[in-house]
């Protein structure tokens, strides 16, 4: 769900020529898709803002290093691209803006720019915004069909898929206890120590949310750095040849080192407004709507702080650009502003959405429709039980009651979510399964909201199906 009634500020910017962008602001609560777009062409020193990318790079690498007294050093890196990039009608649209939400929608030559480390004298762009980058991409690489998103969403976590990480594993923990807590979160699933390529790939279109918590490894001679698994990496040419074969989750938080496409750039030796393509781009490519990356490595306990922030904020139905916030508050707190350690992370994707605590079933999109109804029918086929009962579920809110032969087959799995031992996680699922399930049969549920049937009370419901 996007906040539409959240002021945004939206930006396009375009590389025209070496030296040359032509830029679009519109109007605040505009999209980018406006019909009439009023723009500008304007001349920027392109090798001195590659200089000065580099160095914010390199102050955060130090920064992370342990190395003190480096935010003036920064201040002024981010000043002067912010001088030398950007001419006077955007420095002007910023300074007049009312919203703290911004959008950038940028060429992907342009990613290599710092954006959130830009600095107007007063404060960096991204902390006076909450801020996110939409990528332009050539139409000639087809369209996907993006994930629904309702929720409750079901979140895949992979961390330390190598066996040589324990303080992913240790975040994975603290984040699953997190998410098990959050009423817009489903199903938690954890994968860790020895993942291979071909367990994630076959996870992908079975979660809402991926995070990985894990190594992220530049590639030589590509300029693209991929995820590192248990027998290898996962490339980017997979994720291509995956595109429009299966539904990405919406969501992907890449806490790994080094997982923006500036920083591959970077690592290549490359112009930092060259044509990096990696990981996070490809994951939007096939269709996924947000990916949170960070730009160069990043501690372990600094990665773990920002995550926790980061979900609590998500899984209170908070916007994503507002849990970004809370990830770098969660940073600043615990380690202050001046180490620089809660600059790491970054935004592709609209910062105004926000997850919504139930399935949202008014659609006007029926291809959208369509697509989620083939892929819940595909999954009664899982050999997964919540996998199976969720999709029934969702299949009933769907308008399809031809799925109580399903439900009645993994009756017992769902008696146990229903008995008092169950965990808040597993009662939430049964909560799920059993207002679809009553929705169908044309009753409102009533009660308190933790007040659950018993099995009988279900096998009834399933008769009048």
């Amino acid at each position: 769900m996007t906040r539409t009634s959240e002021p945004k500020v939206v930006l396009q910017v375009l590389l025209q020529s070496e030296d040359t962008l032509r830029v679009t602001p519109f109007k605040e609560g505009s999209v980018v898709e406006s019909t009439i777009k009023t723009s500008r062409t304007s001349h920027f020193h392109s090798g001195l803002v590659a200089e000065r990318a580099r160095e914010v790079l390199s102050i955060l690498a130090r920064a992370n290093a342990g190395a003190p007294d480096l935010l003036a050093e920064l201040v002024s890196a981010g000043q002067d691209i912010w001088t030398y990039l950007l001419p006077d009608i955007l420095r002007e649209k910023f300074d007049s803006a009312h919203g703290r939400n911004l959008v950038l929608h940028l060429d992907r030559p342009l990613l290599g720019i710092p954006w959130e480390l830009l600095h107007d004298g007063d404060e960096f762009l991204g902390r006076r915004f909450r801020m996110g980058r939409l990528v332009s991409v050539d139409a000639a690489r087809g369209d996907v069909l993006p994930r629904s998103m309702s929720g409750p969403l079901d979140v895949l976590i992979v961390a330390d898929p190598c066996g040589d990480l324990p303080a992913a594993r240790r975040e994975a923990a603290e984040l699953e206890a997190v998410l098990e807590q959050a009423e817009c979160m489903g199903r938690v699933t954890v994968l860790s120590t020895k993942v291979s390529v071909r367990a994630l790939r076959d996870e992908l279109s079975k979660h809402d949310v991926l995070h990985y918590a894990g190594h992220a490894d530049h590639m030589e001679g590509r300029g693209e750095t991929c995820l590192r698994l248990a027998d290898g990496h996962l490339p980017v040419r997979l994720l291509d040849q995956l595109r429009g074969k299966v539904t990405f989750p919406g969501l992907v938080f890449l806490n790994a080192c080094g997982s923006s496409d500036a920083t591959q750039a970077m690592a290549a030796g490359l112009d930092p407004l060259g044509q990096a393509s990696g990981t996070a781009s490809s994951f939007l490519l096939g269709g996924t709507r947000h990916v949170v990356a960070t730009l160069w490595e990043v501690r372990d306990e600094v990665a773990r702080e920002f995550a926790l922030g980061f979900y609590q904020s998500l899984g209170r139905g908070e916007m994503v650009g507002e849990a970004m916030e809370a990830g770098r508050s969660a940073v600043t707190t615990r380690h202050g502003a001046e180490r620089l350690l809660w600059a790491a992370h970054l935004l592709y994707g609209d910062p105004t959405w926000a997850p919504e605590p139930g399935a949202n079933l008014n659609f006007d999109d029926f291809d959208v429709l369509d697509g989620l109804e083939a892929r819940h029918r595909e999954e009664l086929l899982s050999p997964d039980g919540p996998t199976r009962l969720r999709a029934a579920a969702m299949l009933l809110r769907l308008g399809d009651r031809s799925v109580g032969p399903a439900l009645r087959r993994d009756i017992e799995l769902l008696e146990r979510w229903l008995s008092p031992h169950a965990s808040r996680a597993e009662a939430r699922q049964a909560a799920f399964v059993v207002r679809a399930l009553a929705g169908a049969t044309g009753l409102s549920p009533a009660g308190e909201t933790d007040v659950l049937p018993d099995v009988e009370a279900v096998l009834q419901l399933l008769t009048r199906l």
